[in-house]
């Protein structure tokens, strides 16, 4: 079983202009690491990732519209800003391939 053999799966993401914490904004590029550790070879097709950058927003708000008259309105959005799909490791329909024990693969991307 491939999944017994992983200790580490981590994805670390590079901060832009000497923050600490990793805010992007549109126009950016994201770039950062993801390490894979087991703790033997394993047979792996594929490592994929799929980035997506994604926002919801609801509010409502009231208004009176006489002395006896209220109402509210609900409003909604959804915005899709990015979706970035990669292949790390192998072929979209590759063989079985073996991996050594660490393996890390750097990524970037533009918001």
């Amino acid at each position: 079983m491939v999944l017994g053999k992983v200790k580490s799966l981590t994805i670390s993401y590079d901060c832009l202009n000497g923050s600490h914490v990793p805010v992007y904004s549109s126009g950016d590029t994201v770039s950062g690491k993801v390490n894979l550790e087991v703790t033997g070879e394993i047979r792996v097709k594929s490592l994929k990732i799929h980035a997506r950058g994604h926002a919801k927003v609801r509010w409502t708000e009231s208004r009176n519209a006489g002395s006896n008259t209220a109402y509210t309105q609900n409003y909604t959005e959804e915005v899709e800003y990015f979706s970035h799909k990669d292949i790390l490791i192998g072929h979209e329909r590759g063989e079985w391939q073996q991996r050594v024990p660490v393996q890390c693969v750097c990524v970037s991307l533009q918001v």
